[in-house]
């Protein structure tokens, strides 16, 4: 697929993800739907573990949810974290607010990779934190701060989960995918089934640069909304890559990034 026409069907499933979460959130409003965080891969471990009565999931819904967040983290061994690049409607509202920002700052305005490594493992602590409230059956302390549950549940959530939506929003005017990058506890399980792939020698899709034909110029890494560090590497090993071609689309030498199964 030519690279244009590879950010346009992406940009295009972008679209259609957020508008069938905006239309979710429209059909909870008015009485609809109970609860549109529901539909959210990552609400089974923050919530559903420990029982599903502070929604009122129905059962049905609720092996839906099971079913479709163990299918995601499963294809993310294979296929790495396209859910994020692709499906996620929190990312993409990250990733718009970015690109009100102009070119120049976009590329200029990079966080050091020395802070990047070190910022990037809140996340994880995040979902460790999740996890023990779940086991402890006190998942409320997490979810009163959640941002998906906070855009599902606007009339009733609590002021600190809109505080946290808000400030995730505006630092996004700032950093591109700010939530993905450090504190999404999702994206660190997902990071996690991709180590245990590795683990057990499961081929996953990344990017490869083709050393021969690289000049050097770093465009991929100042179009990475992950912030990885692409020209330093010839297999791009990183977990949080979310394959959105971004790097292969501006890259000036066609061929010398590719997306393939190692």
């Amino acid at each position: 697929m030519k690279k244009g026409r590879f950010q346009n069907v992406r940009h295009l499933i972008q679209i259609l993800s957020l508008i069938a979460s905006i239309a979710i959130l429209v059909l909870f409003i008015y009485g609809s739907s109970k609860a549109a965080h529901q539909f959210c891969p990552y609400a089974v471990v923050c919530f559903g573990i420990s029982g599903a009565a502070f929604i009122k999931i129905t059962q049905a819904m609720f092996g839906v949810a099971i079913a479709a967040g163990f299918l995601i983290c499963i294809l993310t061994m294979f296929w790495g974290r396209k859910f994020c690049g692709y499906i996620c409607p929190l990312g993409t509202l990250q990733q718009a607010i970015f690109m009100l920002r102009s070119p120049k700052y976009r590329r200029k305005n990079r966080l050091a990779f020395f802070y990047e490594a070190r910022l990037k493992r809140i996340k994880y602590l995040v979902l460790i934190i999740n996890a023990i409230l779940v086991v402890a059956g006190i998942s409320y302390l997490y979810m009163s701060l959640c941002p998906i549950l906070t855009i599902g549940r606007i009339s009733l959530q609590s002021w600190k989960g809109i505080i946290v939506l808000v400030l995730i929003l505006g630092g996004s005017f700032f950093t591109d995918r700010i939530w993905c990058r450090f504190m999404c506890p999702y994206a660190a399980l997902l990071n996690l089934f991709q180590g245990i792939g590795t683990l057990f020698q499961v081929p996953r899709t990344k990017i490869h640069r083709y050393l021969e034909s690289c000049i050097d110029c770093s465009i991929c890494n100042n179009n990475c909304p992950m912030n990885i560090n692409i020209a330093d590497v010839e297999v791009v090993e990183d977990p949080d890559c979310i394959h959105c071609g971004l790097c292969t689309y501006k890259c000036p030498k066609p061929g010398t990034l590719t997306s393939r199964k190692k």
